[in-house]
């Protein structure tokens, strides 16, 4: 499977006091995703890759026009999930991702360079991971940090590709070898009063949208008075991993 998404997202930071409001208005015209888990959400684990000077940090925090990320993702509940190989890049306002599906036991050989195991991928994934090996090799990325957090998704049923997301429980370590292998013990939070600006745990709340905003997310942002901000997990994970001094946890 090779994916080429256009849209925009928008993203907020809020408390956990707005969700069930927020909650009620999506569940008006949308649905959870159906790879939630029974209590409506799923995991998302990330390995993210950057140069030795940290150039796509740097890219991000400097606001540049045309910037991207690159990361491999997983679904750490489900073992037969693929990897998902990932290209994010945002053009002014606009964010078009590209993404393959490589079996979890060739990802590493693909990344890799190993012989045999790019030729050995359907073509569709072999162009995705095309997309993927082009900046990996042109910008000499490597491994960097592990982001994972828990999310909680609705899919609208009135536009042809509208979403809603809650992410919670941001967590990363650092990780410089090309697996997704976490200590448990070395999570460490993205929380912290320096970033977020508020004592209380925050949530990030995404809209995500083709063209223009529905209606219904735009009375929603209005009702509530919502303030866009401007977020990047890889960014804020790295920023607390290497700079703040804040304690570690482990993950439940």
């Amino acid at each position: 499977m090779d994916n080429i998404i256009e849209r925009y997202e928008y993203k907020y930071l809020i408390p956990e006091r707005l969700i069930a409001s927020i909650r009620a208005t999506v569940l008006t015209t949308s649905t959870v995703d159906k790879y939630a888990g029974p209590d409506g959400t799923y995991r998302i684990r990330s390995l993210y890759f950057d140069t030795d000077h940290y150039a796509l940090y740097w890219a991000n925090e400097r606001e540049q026009g045309d910037r991207f990320k690159l990361r491999a993702r997983m679904y750490p509940a489900s073992a037969k999930s693929p990897v998902f190989l990932e290209v994010k890049r945002r053009v002014l306002d606009v964010i078009v991702k590209t993404r393959a599906a490589v079996p979890a036991d060739a990802w590493q050989d693909v990344v890799a360079g190993r012989d045999g195991a790019l030729a050995a991928l359907p073509a569709s994934a072999r162009n995705g991971a095309l997309r993927f090996l082009g900046p990996y090799h042109r910008h000499h990325l490597a491994p960097v940090v592990l982001v994972e957090y828990e999310r909680e998704a609705y899919i609208s049923t009135l536009e042809t590709y509208a979403r809603l997301t809650f992410d919670r429980k941001i967590a990363v370590q650092t990780r410089r070898s090309l697996d997704f292998d976490a200590d448990p013990r070395r999570w460490r939070h993205i929380d912290h009063t320096v970033q977020t600006r508020t004592a209380e745990p925050v949530t990030v709340l995404e809209l995500k949208f083709e063209r223009r905003p529905p209606a219904w997310m735009s009375a929603m942002v209005r009702r509530l008075e919502l303030t866009r901000y401007s977020f990047s997990k890889y960014c804020y994970g790295i920023t607390a991993e290497l700079t703040l001094p804040t304690s570690r946890y482990a993950v439940p």
